[in-house]
């Protein structure tokens, strides 16, 4: 069942909908982000990748759409949010 919740990122609030979905593109995410530091030789083809995955979260998992300077307050607030849930 969905979560819907609120993250604050300068000023603007943002509502988040933690589904599976969005669950999934948070740990693809993360991963990638963990593969990005442990091979350095796939960083283009992983950015490319990283990029994607962040836009299918954001789009999925937010409204409204994310404002460009909102963009890494809302991602890291987006990622610890799935990890505390991932833990429960």
């Amino acid at each position: 069942m969905p979560e819907e919740q609120q993250i604050k990122v300068n000023n603007h609030i943002y509502k988040v909908s933690m589904n599976d979905q969005t669950r999934m593109y948070a740990m693809k995410l993360r991963r990638l982000y963990q593969q990005t530091y442990t091979d350095v030789d796939s960083f283009d083809e992983l950015s490319s990748e990283i990029s994607n995955t962040l836009n299918n979260l954001l789009k999925f998992a937010l409204s409204p759409e994310v404002l460009e300077e909102d963009m890494d307050g809302t991602v890291k607030q987006l990622l610890s949010m799935f990890e505390k849930s991932q833990k429960k």
